[in-house]
């Protein structure tokens, strides 16, 4: 029995009230925090190409400085009118970490570059040598005008190695037009690399890939590259595994309120059609008393009041009386089993059992109750049967269950069939014994063939509105063959009817005859 589908609907819309906002919620935050860490990514980026082109101009002013000293003495030798050879001699003397002097005059100068810096021009042009460049400025003759350029040919590799270092820790921090101060350079990983791929690296091999910028050297630098980016520890480093960390923890609050919200429905779902399965079992139950008490009722004052005509008339009346009070006594034993069950305190008395006699005797005394209403009972046993440790009393009336499910349930094809067999593994040897209880009757859906075995469950198909039950004798045999470390199966088609199997460990370690101590075991709740 289910609940009314008006309250499955209520129920799922309380619970997609619940879900849809929280994931709103959840996908706000995850789209927020990412548009966060967009900006503190996009901000770190431009901090590292910003640092990029500080080193890279930073190295040109350098090279200007470099060469605005070591030309001093060229340029005054120039303007006091001495000759080219005075001019070389004073480049010559100060030439510092440059190499060849050299003095090329103003119309001698038709295939050199000029690089621009900080409003001067550096004149340069390859050298003899591969990887040399001739570097130098413009001098001056004592009118003022451009007579030539001085300069060096320099090793651009020498002189970047030489001057990263400094140029990065000390002087872009002491320059207060640097933006962040000496704070510029902390947190920054930054690599020099060459035309022939040779790094030189300060801060750390590794750095934050995602942020990093490169700058291109230009002028007799040409050919080398900056790369800036932050360090693994750096701010936008943390931020990053920081917002994984939250996307993570939203996603997973979302699915646990998503699964505590679940859960919580299908709980209550299960309580309300646990609520009105219990309902039906006490409305069943009440039928189920009602009519034998009815019955006995009847009788007895047809006895006391002496309406009957013959003493074969009273032994019916009889008759009556004691059929209904044995299926009295089977309602309110059904129903107290049950009851210890559910409170784990049924106790057996488990034993090594022959069930050849136990499923006989089962058999026999309801032989003649199918008999009367018209069944044809089929009994097939082998000769004999590997023990099994069972409470015999417990397995005759999981038996009795079976048959009585059996003749309830069918229609016009009445037969029932009773059968006994070992099962065996791989080697032959007998692993466990079964009883089927075989009927022709309505069948059971297959979406329904688990739910059979729950308390108080009573399938609404066929004549289940006809034949009144109290729906839990399917329940009470799943319990005792659980207590019995077995199980049991259901094989059943629409129509065509139901095979019930009890299934049972054999024991392989006791001989056929032989018989164990009992033992008494309560059943697990």
């Amino acid at each position: 029995m289910g609940i009314p589908p008006f309250s499955r609907r209520v129920l799922g819309i309380l619970g997609l009230g619940v879900v849809l906002p929280a994931t709103l919620l959840a996908g706000l935050g995850i789209y927020l925090t990412l548009r966060v860490s967009d900006v503190v990514r996009s901000q770190s980026a431009r901090y590292d190409r910003y640092m990029a082109q500080q080193i890279t101009e930073g190295f040109e002013v350098e090279l200007l400085s470099d060469l605005r000293h070591a030309l001093a003495p060229a340029e005054n030798a120039a303007r006091e009118g001495r000759g080219r050879d005075a001019i070389l001699a004073a480049l010559a003397s100060d030439a510092g970490d440059f190499g060849e002097a050299r003095f090329i005059p103003l119309d001698k100068l038709d295939n050199y570059d000029l690089l621009l810096v900080e409003h001067q021009p550096i004149v340069f042009a390859p050298g003899p040598r591969p990887g040399e460049w001739f570097t130098g400025l413009l001098i001056h003759d004592p009118d003022g005008q451009v007579s030539g350029v001085g300069g060096w040919m320099l090793d651009p590799a020498t002189f970047l190695q030489a001057r990263l270092r400094p140029l990065f820790e000390e002087h872009l921090p002491q320059n207060e037009r640097m933006y962040g101060g000496i704070e510029s350079t902390r947190g920054l990983v930054v690599r020099l690399t060459g035309p022939d791929g040779r790094r030189i690296v300060l801060g750390g091999e590794a750095g934050y890939e995602p942020t990093a910028y490169t700058g291109r050297l230009t002028g007799p630098l040409a050919g080398f590259s900056v790369r800036v980016a932050a360090t693994q520890n750096a701010p936008v480093v943390w931020a990053q595994r920081f917002v994984i960390l939250l996307i993570v923890f939203i996603v997973l609050m979302g699915a646990v309120l998503a699964g505590a919200t679940f859960f919580g429905l299908r709980y209550t779902v299960r309580q309300l059609e646990l609520a009105q399965q219990k309902a039906s079992f006490v409305s069943n139950v009440s039928h189920e008393l009602k009519t034998p008490i009815s019955l006995i009722h009847l009788a007895v004052e047809t006895l006391l009041m002496r309406r009957f005509s013959s003493q074969q008339d009273a032994e019916r009346f009889l008759n009556t009386i004691n059929h209904e009070a044995m299926r009295l006594n089977r309602i309110v034993d059904h129903i107290l089993e049950f009851a210890r069950l559910e409170a784990g305190k049924q106790t057996f008395r488990f034993e090594a059992v022959d069930l050849l006699p136990v499923v006989r005797d089962a058999v026999e005394s309801f032989r003649l109750r199918l008999e009367s209403e018209g069944f044809r009972l089929d009994v097939e046993m082998p000769a004999d049967l590997p023990l099994v440790r069972a409470d015999a009393a417990a397995l005759s009336q999981c038996v009795l269950n079976l048959l009585d499910n059996a003749l309830k349930y069918s229609r016009t094809r009445r037969e029932v069939r009773v059968t006994c067999a070992a099962r065996t593994d791989e080697a032959g040897e007998p692993r466990a014994v079964v009883i089927s209880v075989q009927d022709r009757g309505i069948g059971i859906p297959p979406r329904d063939q688990k739910r059979i075995f729950e308390k108080f469950v009573r399938i609404e198909t066929g004549l289940v509105h006809d034949v009144k039950g109290t729906g839990l004798g399917l329940s009470l045999v799943d319990q005792i063959m659980r207590a019995h470390g077995g199980h049991i199966e259901v094989d059943s088609a629409v129509g065509e009817g139901s095979t019930f199997t009890l299934v049972l460990p054999a024991i392989r370690s006791v001989a056929a005859g032989a018989r164990s101590e009992p033992q008494e075991n309560a059943a697990a709740s």
